[in-house]
């Protein structure tokens, strides 16, 4: 869907696969929209369906990790190689975005939205036969995605929370839609809005899920929303709030829970029996993941993540030296960084595949423990901040510990380097250095045209609606530095 406002109805009969299993099952198409939201069973489906296009090429199925990944230096175009040249993700590696060419994230997070949206506006319908329990579930897990989408969209298409810029654009979030009127146009809500939004759906997901809720059917229970996936989320949105204890008190919440454990350097190092290839979670870190395979119809195929950033696929976003750099001997991260059989490009290993098909898939990972230990370590940093019993020292040496790292002094920079080297091609990067107001840098570049430096306040922080957006909502307001 390529139009920021979508009649939700279509997008209710649309999304309202996987009925029986998770994820599996091709979308319905002969289900009216009228009995898909009439009934529970109805709403439920949708409710399943509307995880469907976190899959898709135009997030985490593909584009939101590259384009993140290509625009930091982790990335890096291996244009010696014929091999990989196929020409994908050149822009993005230039961080060249235009009103006409951006990102294409904000249609189908919309989708979702609204998705999202359509069943909230009927689960509490008379004649929907369910318990209040069971009404409960499936509004925390439309309030999570919600809010996920939301937060993917701002981060993408708005600056930085705490921006010192002062234009009008350098203000504004995004549209925050909360209704299924295909009619409503809202403009862009100030960033404090947007951010208070989703803070305000996580919390009421919070306090309406069951504790052991968690979707039936399908085969990967870290593909679905619990209460431990809506509190780790709040953790990372509060990060970015500079919220510093609300952050610590959530990553808390999860590491206390004992539902999950550090992956140890053997399981982390590159391998068969690496965790970055399970198909399907049995502990681990894994708290929420976008689970996929070669047989789904989300848009991905042959430009999947797999495809895209593996020599054993087409390879344009390759690994930099930079990455690699980071690493010391026998940190099992280092591992995860390889070059192809040739020994000349370097590329990611997080994305090898799974083994399942001829195009090759992974889960991808949205929220692991390991986030939760860093951010609250960031946040103990913080004048003011204190867990009994934690530090910013010790949650440092558990992530070091657990990798074959020496354990860093706890200091903000030592926390940002841990950062990107446990959470290199995961898109995390790009929007750490926006939120603390660091600059990219690069030395390891393919081409004069590649910057080496964005500094902090630049404009590329922020990616450029597209035009025909403005067509449909004349409201909106283009970010700084594109012409509308």
């Amino acid at each position: 869907m390529k139009k920021y406002i979508i009649v939700a109805a279509l997008a209710a009969l649309t999304l309202s696969s996987c009925s029986k299993d998770f994820l599996e099952e091709a979308p319905k198409q002969a289900q009216s929209d009228v009995l898909t939201l009439s009934t529970f069973e109805g709403l439920d489906a949708a409710t399943a369906g509307a995880y469907a296009p976190l899959a898709s090429a135009n997030w985490y199925g593909a584009n939101f990790i590259l384009s993140n990944e290509m625009q930091t230096m982790n990335g890096k175009r291996w244009t010696n190689l014929s091999k990989y040249i196929s020409g994908r993700y050149t822009d993005e590696y230039a961080v060249h975005y235009t009103q006409t060419k951006t990102k294409p994230l904000w249609g189908t997070a919309y989708y979702v939205i609204l998705s999202a949206n359509s069943v909230l506006a009927h689960i509490d319908d008379e004649g929907i036969e369910a318990t209040d329990e069971q009404k409960n579930n499936i509004k925390a897990e439309c309030l999570f995605l919600r809010a996920l989408a939301h937060f993917d969209l701002v981060r993408t298409y708005a600056m930085p929370y705490n921006n010192t810029l002062t234009t009008e654009a350098a203000k504004l979030g995004v549209p925050v839609v909360l209704t299924v009127d295909s009619e409503a146009k809202p403009p862009r809500a100030s960033l404090t809005d947007t951010y208070d939004q989703i803070v305000k759906d996580l919390l009421e997901a919070e306090s309406i899920i069951d504790p052991g809720y968690l979707r039936s059917g399908g085969n990967d229970s870290a593909a679905k929303v619990s209460i431990y996936a809506i509190q780790a989320l709040l953790s990372r949105v509060y990060l970015y709030m500079e919220k510093w204890q609300e952050a610590a008190d959530y990553a808390t919440k999860v590491i206390d829970s004992g539902k999950y454990t550090m992956w140890t350097a053997a399981q982390v190092t590159d391998g068969d029996k690496c965790v970055w290839r399970e198909d399907t979670r049995s502990g681990g870190e894994v708290i929420f993941e976008v689970w996929t395979n070669q047989t789904q119809t989300y848009g991905t195929g042959n430009e999947n993540v797999w495809a895209m950033s593996t020599y054993l696929g087409y390879g344009d976003c390759g690994a930099s030296s930079d990455l690699l750099n980071l690493y010391e001997d026998g940190d099992a991260r280092k591992t995860l960084v390889q070059p192809d059989p040739d020994g000349n490009g370097l590329f990611t290993m997080k994305y090898f595949g799974k083994g399942v098909g001829a195009i090759d898939a992974n889960n991808i990972i949205i929220l692991r423990l390991s986030e939760m230990y860093l951010n609250r370590a960031e946040a103990l940093l913080h004048p003011g901040v204190n867990i009994a019993g934690a530090s910013a020292v010790t949650d440092l040496a558990t992530i070091a510990n657990n990798r074959g790292a020496t354990p860093l002094a706890a200091t903000l920079a030592n926390v940002y380097l841990e950062e990107a080297k446990e959470f290199a091609w995961e898109a995390h990067l790009w929007f750490d250095l926006a939120r603390t107001g660091r600059p990219m840098t690069r030395t390891d570049v393919s081409g004069t045209s590649i910057p080496t430096n964005i500094p902090a306040g630049d404009y590329r922080w922020a990616m450029p609606i597209a035009n025909r957006e403005f067509t449909v909502n004349p409201k909106l307001v283009q970010n700084d530095g594109y012409n509308n």
